[in-house]
């Protein structure tokens, strides 16, 4: 019989995990525009933004997902979250960027070529950088508040999902440093 390890698996991604001062502003930002749109607010604590997103992995495959991140040397960075926006086709309210920061492209970049030499499965589809602030939200023709938010970023993480009732849980299981300035 097969070892329960081996055959369990999880929903794992990479991601920015923000500071508190960043989870408030967006979460500030969500409950604004929560009143316009309607819709499913994100959860405060479970604010982020994903970098590369694998779906269901073996957790047997775990320690090669962590090993993969591992050497990543790309300087701390900030991006500015000044902007508001509204899919259609997904009822997303999301955050985001005007200017998408060199090495906030740098990292997803490098994350996906080491999962891809590593044997990893994952969405190929471009990175966009954005945070999800409203689930089933209707906002069309809406004009949005202000959003003038900087996140510093001095790490990534690895998050394994689990779904629930109450949503997604999420829990970090590998984090990784940038270098910061000197």
């Amino acid at each position: 019989m097969a070892n329960h390890s081996e055959t369990e698996s999880a929903r794992m991604f990479f991601a920015l995990w923000p500071d508190g001062r960043t989870r408030t502003a967006l979460d500030q930002a969500a409950g604004k525009v929560l009143r316009q749109c309607g819709g499913r607010r994100t959860r405060r604590e479970t604010i982020h933004m994903t970098l590369v997103f694998l779906g269901d992995v073996p957790l047997s495959r775990l320690e090669q997902l962590r090993v993969a991140a591992t050497g990543i040397t790309l300087p701390a960075f900030s991006v500015p979250i000044n902007r508001l926006g509204w899919w259609k086709h997904n009822q997303i309210l999301w955050a985001g960027t005007d200017a998408v920061p060199e090495l906030l492209s740098e990292l997803s970049g490098q994350l996906r070529e080491r999962l891809t030499a590593a044997g990893f499965s994952f969405d190929t589809k471009a990175f966009v950088p954005h945070v999800t602030l409203l689930r089933k939200a209707q906002c069309p023709d809406r004009e949005f508040p202000p959003l003038a938010a900087e996140w510093k970023v001095g790490s990534f993480v690895l998050v394994r999902s689990a779904q629930s009732a109450l949503g997604a849980a999420y829990e970090i299981v590998g984090r990784w440093e940038l270098f910061k300035d000197i």
